[in-house]
């Protein structure tokens, strides 16, 4: 076991070994000023020389900035993540999965080909976007036949992946 690795035992006892991968980074702040940053990642990847770059950048790094943003659209970005709106455990976890849900569709609506058809010159914000599918929802009447129909229709919706 090399001197970055760590042991580790899972819940069925299986002994494992991670790598422990630490990255500074040093950049100028708004003052000028030059900053060091620390990250810190655990990998069941070999560290080498040639992986090191490969893990940090396009690893561990595209990760945390992934989630931050999900985490930073959820809490600004019209969800109203805040709090756990409950003192009870299960119902937070609940709460946060549907949460968590909205957004998952939330995305799936914002890069799909259809809402660009129907809004090509956009609708503002992100709230924007929340706001008129929250009336659209609202508003929405269909009888039997138009529900049968809108199922029944065959459409293909494309994802910008930009």
């Amino acid at each position: 076991m090399g001197n970055h690795q760590i042991a580790y035992v899972d819940t069925q006892r299986k002994e494992h070994h991670l790598s422990v991968l630490e990255c500074l980074e040093t950049k100028p702040n708004k003052q000028g000023e030059r900053k060091t940053t620390k990250f810190k990642w655990l990998t069941n990847f070999d560290l080498t020389i040639r992986t090191v770059s490969v893990l940090a950048n396009e690893g561990g790094r595209l990760r945390w900035k992934i989630e931050n943003e999900g985490f930073n659209a959820q809490k600004n970005g019209g969800f109203e993540l805040e709090h756990a709106y409950s003192q009870d455990e299960i119902a937070a976890k609940i709460f946060y999965f549907l949460l968590q849900i909205a957004h998952l569709i939330f995305q799936l609506v914002e890069k799909g080909s259809l809402f660009r058809q129907a809004f090509p010159e956009g609708v503002g914000s992100l709230k924007n976007i929340a706001f008129r599918l929250l009336e659209a929802w609202r508003n929405l009447r269909l009888n039997t036949n138009g529900l049968v129909n809108l199922f029944n229709g065959k459409f293909q919706i494309r994802f910008d992946s930009s």
